[in-house]
């Protein structure tokens, strides 16, 4: 695995490129049940003739397989103990590596944030397990989503684990759509991996 720097420094960082075998199933799985054509309007409020639509993909018995262990080695890699993201999208992605992890003898803490508390219960926004805060040395999180256009969906999620006191520097998306997530991120000094960009697919969308 190596993250091969893009000639585009504010393209997202690829820590797995199509000639591993693996990484190319996963790109076999979203062409055949997670790539749309038609007319969209995206979470951005962006329209597109395109759309990535992945939970068919993160749901899938091998696409969550692969994206478990693809993200765990990733985060074995960057010393990261904690992954999380924003409800729907980050919660298949988070439950599949929390269970591969576990297999790969890296256990995870893993959460979700909702995008408004319960009215019920805790009422809380956040769901699942972080360690306590240590002042001295706070956990870094892996923040994830399944796919990115402007990134607004993993920065809710940012700010409100860095208003937890966290640190998170580093995030990841199943699919980039290369169209500004990576850099404004980077505004936020967190660095954008993608496993798959739209640019993977440019002869599908061609046609």
């Amino acid at each position: 695995m190596n993250d091969n720097e893009n000639p585009n420094p504010n393209a997202p960082k690829r820590p797995y490129q199509l000639d591993d075998a693996r990484l190319r199933r996963l790109w076999e799985i979203v062409r055949d049940h997670s790539l749309m054509l038609g007319d969209f309007t995206l979470t951005s409020g962006r329209r597109s003739n395109y759309l990535f639509q992945l939970r068919p993909t993160t749901m899938h018995p091998e696409g969550a397989a692969i994206i478990g262990e693809l993200i765990v080695e990733f985060m074995q890699k960057k010393d990261l103990w904690a992954i999380g993201g924003l409800e729907m999208g980050a919660v298949p992605i988070v439950a599949a590596v929390a269970v591969r992890s576990n297999d790969m003898g890296w256990p995870v803490n893993a959460f979700f944030m909702r995008k408004k508390a319960k009215e019920h219960g805790a009422k809380q926004l956040f769901d699942g397990w972080l360690p306590p805060v240590h002042e001295e040395e706070p956990e870094k999180v892996l923040i994830i989503d399944d796919v990115t256009t402007t990134a607004g969906s993993l920065l809710q999620t940012v700010h409100k684990v860095r208003e937890m006191g966290y640190v998170v520097d580093t995030a990841l998306s199943v699919v980039d759509r290369e169209e500004g997530a990576a850099e404004n991120l980077a505004e936020e000094g967190i660095t954008l991996h993608a496993l798959l960009v739209k640019s993977d697919f440019a002869d599908l969308l061609k046609e």
